[in-house]
């Protein structure tokens, strides 16, 4: 009988980084060098060479993959009993995604908002199944606490990992989490430049350079310049610089070792968004007892300042070691220090002024000043074994290891950033003058440090030729520290004051995960799984509270999460195409609620229910297909409080992504992309959501928008690539604040020509 279910020998990890001490100590281990214990007879083992073409992943070339680039997923796909998407480089190049953001377009319950404190422009903070993500975004599997740009030119993949995740990355959110996969150097020579500019005003350069030094030694560097305007909107400006090289030894070796350093800086004018009024989810009521319909603000203006920046920069070390001991055996080891500084100068929005109902020119909407001068540090330290075995007539497939993290992040406030009179509601002056400027430092130094030392153990058991159980758990010890000075208010909207601040809390998390897979037939599975995850106070690197109705006070208890889901996974095709299905339910625990006498208790629970439908691969040798759709139901269950019985904010009923392409001829190609986003609720409140506010988004509504490509070989060397985005110049809201005073229009339609040269 054909066995459906077969046990990896080999996994590749595709960490950045490793420890050199540990990379000593098994260099000369006995059972690596196989070895004589005297010195008078060395035994000198030769470079073996082999082959390594199942061991890497076909990014470049397909829209599917069969494996996680995560050493803990031991399984194919096909037989991991959870929903995993991956956008794979092909599809970022196909569709010239830049960003994190823009990447994430390609899987279905994933949306963005402007910030939790109703001001900030951060650009992750994203929402994935109901739940904020910004805290679980990931590079090469290493946490990337920092919220600056993340840009794609040195990216091969987007991993988007669904639900209670805290099994495999310790503290984590209810939602999942986003890997970024990194390129790696090969031992042989490539290079690709690309040139491209847009109808938008800028222009972006790439360049992917690989060199064999040697027949296992190779060297790669990727460079990114990417600078100009935006696309349908006055006064904001892009400047991003990118520099990552990699140094690979032992490239298809039973030993490899991967030095890298990456340095990316940002200097844009960030968006400050455009005022509500005139969108129909968005009353005045003093206009509608008028019966005025204001018109909207055009979604070209800038209500900010010209001086306004966002400026950050990062540098990233890593060094990875992997050695395999046998077929079966491959141990890893990645230590990576990254350093993040970011600085913003901003504006925010309030409810527009129309005091005079009939002269829409004197209207005002009042900006109000936003800052951020923040520094992200991470040093992370991670040893895996993976091996492959038999017990009897069960076979296993094993991952463990320990991981070790310090991560650092540094406040400090500008004294003023200058204030700005409010601005004409239709003829905003992004030149108006900006009063009691001071960029100097108030007294607030904030630190919050974590520390975390965990340990965890997966294990794929299969029981049969069509049964396979799948388990594993995780253990983090963290210590949690905030000193300095701190700034606070004793009333709302009063005087800032300061004080000293010394808080510690540490703790225990446990996770853990099961799943249960049949395989009715070699080419699909049927499964159900159980996860978990937790998040203590202050695992967000946020500062903690002493507030009753705060999930930071170290007095309360972690968030707790679990997830299950049951599904089914496909591969037809001789394994081209894949298609997925998955229900699923999401609860997280331990959120405030308010008792009958006043007291708070943390009884509460923000439930998602959900089903996910994906298909993705090669319909034919011409067509291909990258397709998602989601329905999320979702409620929190908070009694006393006011989001009590309210669905969850910024996630969307109802939501599907397409992108697919056509080879007309092996030089020419087209292709044709479309994004539905359904209706979001922006209040976090019940009443807020039943009852509109005055001058308040209380919905974000549905949209529909589509992007097309069209690519011409011209020879060997050179390709031309078009692609046109909102092809039919939809105006919609990309996103708002938690207020809904002010939102970012959705992209005009634009046009990129792309020109490529591979040598």
């Amino acid at each position: 009988m054909e066995k459906y279910i077969v046990s990896k020998k080999h996994k590749t990890t595709n960490y950045l980084g490793a420890s050199v001490v540990t990379a000593s100590v098994l260099l000369s281990s006995p059972v690596i060098l196989n070895a004589d214990t005297t010195m008078s007879n060395p035994t000198v083992l030769p470079i073996n060479v082999v082959e390594t073409k199942e061991k890497e992943q076909n990014y470049t070339n397909s829209y599917k993959v069969n494996k996680s680039s995560s050493s803990k997923i031991t399984q194919d796909l096909i037989d991991t009993p959870q929903t995993i998407s991956v956008v794979t480089e092909k599809v970022l190049k196909e569709q010239q995604a830049t960003t994190l953001q823009e990447a994430l377009r390609n899987t279905p319950g994933i949306t963005l908002n402007l910030g939790e404190n109703g001001s900030t422009n951060d650009k992750n903070n994203i929402m994935m199944r109901g739940f904020d993500t910004q805290s679980s975004i990931y590079k090469d599997g290493v946490r990337d606490s920092s919220n600056s740009v993340k840009d794609m030119y040195n990216t091969e993949a987007v991993e988007i990992t669904k639900g209670a995740v805290g099994a495999d990355n310790g503290r984590g959110v209810s939602s999942g989490y986003i890997n970024q996969v990194t390129k790696s150097p090969k031992n042989k020579d490539a290079a690709e430049i690309s040139l491209g500019y847009s109808t938008g005003e800028n222009g972006r350069v790439t360049a992917d350079l690989n060199k064999k030094l040697n027949e296992t030694t190779g060297l790669r560097i990727n460079l990114l310049k990417h600078k100009g305007d935006v696309a349908g909107r006055d006064v904001l400006e892009i400047d991003r610089t990118g520099i990552a090289a990699s140094l690979g030894f032992g490239i298809g070796t039973n030993t490899r070792t991967t030095i890298n350093y990456e340095r990316f800086k940002q200097d844009d004018i960030p968006d400050a968004g455009v005022p509500t009024i005139g969108l129909n989810s968005v009353p005045y009521f003093a206009l509608e007892a008028a019966g005025i319909s204001p018109k909207k603000a055009d979604r070209e203006d800038f209500y900010g300042s010209k001086s306004d920046f966002e400026k950050a920069t990062s540098d990233t070390f890593g060094l990875l070691f992997e050695h395999d001991f046998s077929d079966s055996t491959t141990i890893s080891n990645i230590t990576k220090y990254s350093k993040t500084k970011q600085r913003m100068i901003t504006r925010g929005l309030a409810s527009a002024d129309v005091t005079d109902v009939n002269n829409p020119n004197s209207w005002t909407v009042n900006r109000f000043s936003n800052q951020k001068w923040e520094e992200n540090e991470i040093i992370v330290n991670k040893t895996n074994l993976s091996s492959s075995f038999e017990t009897g007539s069960i076979s296993h497939s094993l991952s463990t290891g320990l991981e070790f993290i310090k991560e650092k992040k540094t406040s400090k406030s500008y004294k003023n950033v200058g204030a700005m009179s409010a601005a004409n509601l239709y003829n905003p002056n992004p030149s108006d003058s900006l009063t009691g400027r001071d960029l100097s430092f108030t007294p607030k130094n904030l630190k919050v440090e974590v520390e975390t030392a965990g340990v965890y153990l997966f294990d794929s058991i299969s029981l049969t030729d069509k049964f396979m159980f799948i388990g594993g758990g995780r253990l983090d010890k963290y210590k949690l520290k905030e000193s300095g000075i701190e700034s606070y208010t004793e009333v709302r909207r009063g005087p800032t004051l300061y004080r000293p601040v010394d808080i510690e809390d540490s703790g225990t998390l446990k996770s853990w995960k099961l799943g249960f897979v049949y395989k009715p037939l070699e080419n699909g599975s049927i499964y159900i799984s159980h996860a978990t995850s937790q998040l203590q106070p202050g695992g967000k690197l946020s500062p903690l509270s002493t507030s009753d109705t705060s999930l930071d006070n170290p007095n309360k208890d972690p968030e707790e999460s679990t997830t299950t889901e049951i599904g089914t996974k496909w591969n037809f095709l001789d394994n081209r195409l894949s298609l997925t299905a998955a229900i699923y339910k999401t609860l997280a625990k331990n959120q405030i609620t308010e008792e009958d006498d006043g007291t708070y208790t943390q009884e509460g629970e923000k439930e998602v229910k959900g089903i996910e439908i994906g298909i993705v691969g090669q319909v034919t040798d011409k067509f291909s297909i990258s397709a998602g759709f989601a329905k999320d139901k979702t409620k929190s269950k908070a009694k006393g409080r006011s989001d009590d019985g309210a669905a969850l904010r910024f996630t969307p009923d109802w939501s599907a992504t397409l992108w697919s392409t056509y080879n007309f001829t092996p030089a020419f190609t087209v292709g044709l992309g479309a994004t539905y986003m359904g209706e979001q609720k922006v209040s976090s409140s019940k009443s807020g959501q039943d009852t509109p506010v005055n001058g308040r988004m209380t919905v974000i509504e549905d949209f529909l928008v589509f992007d097309a490509m069209a690519s011409y070989k011209i020879d060997k060397h050179s390709s031309l690539q078009l692609n046109v985005y909102n092809i039919a110049d939809e105006e919609y809201v990309a996103n708002t604040n938690k207020d809904g005073f002010r939102y970012t229009p959705g992209a005009a339609r634009s046009a990129l020509l792309t020109y490529s040269y591979k040598f």
